[in-house]
């Protein structure tokens, strides 16, 4: 990191990771080139989960290249008259697995519920019972993990 006064430490990037809204997984293809997607991540211990179709482009990277990158922002504010932002981010690099034990797959799939839908939890064992088959679960174990907070307010 460039700017080491904004480097934070690891307990402040889970908490960027587990309070942004959404974060955006980087993969890239046989080629080098990247292809990045928005996703809705969870943390479970040191991991992160997050769920997708059973087919598509990011599982096919997947099978190619496990490594990944994702980053998340849990804060932002333009500081207009200082043509800056003011801001709080983590970045991950890890291994992405495709979770193929049912206990766990569930477990993540509850978690991701829990955070995204706490209000309509009632209703998870519908949406399993009815969309479940069709979702698959990606565990990232995480590498690397850092934390940076913009102050320029």
């Amino acid at each position: 990191m460039r700017k080491k006064k904004w480097e934070r430490d690891r307990a402040f990037a889970w908490d960027v990771l587990e309070h942004a809204p959404y974060a955006v997984l980087a993969l890239a293809d046989e080629t080098g080139a990247p292809y990045c997607i928005p996703v809705s991540p969870v943390r479970d211990g040191e991991h992160l989960y997050l769920h997708c179709a059973r087919a598509g482009l990011k599982l096919e990277l997947l099978e190619k290249n496990r490594k990944v990158s994702m980053t998340a922002v849990s804060y932002c504010k333009t500081v207009s008259e200082k043509y800056t932002m003011s801001y709080a981010s983590a970045v991950v690099r890890g291994t992405a697995q495709i979770v193929t034990e049912e206990a766990e797959r569930n477990r993540a799939l509850r978690r991701i519920s829990e955070r995204y839908s706490a209000q309509d939890l009632d209703k998870f064992e519908a949406m399993m019972e009815q969309y479940g088959k069709a979702a698959q679960v990606l565990r990232i174990d995480v590498e690397e993990l850092t934390g940076k907070e913009a102050l320029n307010g």
